[in-house]
């Protein structure tokens, strides 16, 4: 098939050194129907150079940072308005090689069983696997396809459980019966949530290594250096984000939400802390878990919503 049937979906904040090849990559690709950037609040050039470079990709402009997952739901809401049926979700920091948008796409409308396709991430030259991919996803979830990789014979695709969302081709329906990300993650483990929610749905996700995107995992650079306080405040929010994922499971009750909290937030610290003496990580985890005591209702409504199939966090 060759209709224009994809929207890229790009969120940006301080992506200045890296939209420019990002959207470049794009122009000549196939079964393109459109791009839309959602920008959270850049303080760097990063819209004037959109602007400036691609004037035909469609902007909209947030006043404060929104976080990734925020994000992306306003970029899916404006693509399925307009009538994409893929929705390819591209980090600012990565890059689609020529004709890997369409093979995406055309991937998707030849195995139904399937709700997303990942391209293998790669190094700039495309000739490694990046690897933090490899590191935090392929090893724990797609070992058939290293198996197969160390002895040169691998397979068109491989139902894996995910890897990280920096190149999703979806299908416009599957945030139809999944949602979209949780507001609850502002940033770190938002994706991984979305794939807990998909297998929950026993929706298929596809590796496909033939095919290749590039990810830098760049991250922007803060308008001043980060004093302690930022330092710590970042630690704090990546304790939360790993510990939000563990008590949210589709399904989850009020009383489990609690008790897994307890568990995982309170006593799981104390017990690493008997260990490492890392006074710092246990303040942390435990700042971490104090947060979300505050909102473990708030967590166990959204563990029993997205059990269900629709639109959430979309509407």
């Amino acid at each position: 098939m060759s209709d224009p049937s994809v929207a890229v979906i790009v969120v940006t904040f301080n992506g200045a050194p890296w939209i420019d090849q990002c959207l470049a990559s794009l122009a000549g690709q196939s079964r393109l129907h459109s791009v839309i950037v959602v920008d959270n609040a850049s303080t760097d050039d990063t819209l004037g150079i959109i602007h400036r470079r691609f004037p035909q990709v469609r902007t909209v402009a947030q006043t404060i940072n929104l976080g990734f997952g925020a994000g992306n739901n306003i970029g899916i809401r404006a693509a399925q308005v307009s009538g994409a049926r893929h929705l390819y979700l591209l980090n600012q920091d990565a890059w689609a090689p020529a004709g890997s948008v369409a093979a995406l796409a055309d991937f998707l409308d030849a195995h139904a069983e399937y709700g997303v396709a990942s391209p293998l991430h790669c190094s700039p030259d495309e000739s490694a696997v990046d690897r933090k991919t490899l590191a935090n996803y392929l090893s724990l979830h797609a070992r058939p396809y290293l198996a197969d990789a160390l002895v040169g014979e691998v397979r068109s695709h491989y139902r894996i459980r995910g890897v990280n969302a920096a190149a999703w081709m979806v299908r416009s329906e599957t945030f139809d019966r999944v949602g979209g990300f949780d507001p609850l993650f502002f940033m770190y483990g938002e994706d991984d949530d979305w794939l807990d929610r998909l297998a929950h749905h026993s929706i298929g996700f596809a590796l496909v290594p033939a095919i290749r995107v590039v990810h830098l995992r760049q991250s922007p650079v803060p308008p001043t250096p980060p004093d302690a306080h930022a330092k710590s405040e970042d630690a704090v929010r990546w304790a939360y984000s790993r510990l939000l994922r563990q008590i949210k499971r589709p399904g989850h009750t009020r009383a489990r939400v609690l008790m897994t909290l307890c568990l995982r937030g309170l006593l799981d610290p104390l017990v690493d802390f008997a260990f490492d003496r890392d006074r710092r990580e246990l303040a942390h985890r435990w700042r971490a878990c104090a947060r979300l005591l505050r909102q473990h209702g708030k967590v166990a409504r959204h563990a029993r919503t997205t059990a269900q199939t629709g639109r959430h966090f979309l509407t």
